[in-house]
């Protein structure tokens, strides 16, 4: 859907249905009859949210890291980045056997 603005005011134009014919009001008193092809659909106004920020994604090849829990020698990997500039990174192995999380970091940000 395409915003009008009004010519008097420069504020957006709201749609308004009256007796079968459609008109762009706006609050300074601005009206003007539309044709009939413009979309007055209320569904296009809804958003759908998703469910998080964040996607987990399943790798089918895991990284070979063991697991202090269960002992599996698998794990997802997910670089956590520096801190600061004269740290090294941080690294979240997931154990994909148990979910069991260690964080790893070398160097002065431990």
């Amino acid at each position: 859907m395409v915003l009008k603005f009004c010519p008097l005011c420069n504020k957006v134009l709201k749609i308004k249905e009256e007796n079968e014919e459609k008109f762009l009001v706006c609050s300074c008193g601005y009206k003007k009859e539309t044709n009939s092809n413009l979309v007055f659909s209320e569904e296009e106004k809804k958003v759908k949210l998703g469910r998080g920020v964040a996607v987990e994604k399943k790798s089918l090849n895991g990284f070979p890291h063991k697991c202090s829990k269960c002992g599996y020698n698998q794990a997802d990997v997910t670089d956590l980045g520096a801190s600061y500039s004269d740290e090294s990174n941080k690294y979240l192995f997931k154990c994909k056997k148990c979910g069991y999380s260690e964080r790893q970091s070398d160097g002065t940000g431990n």
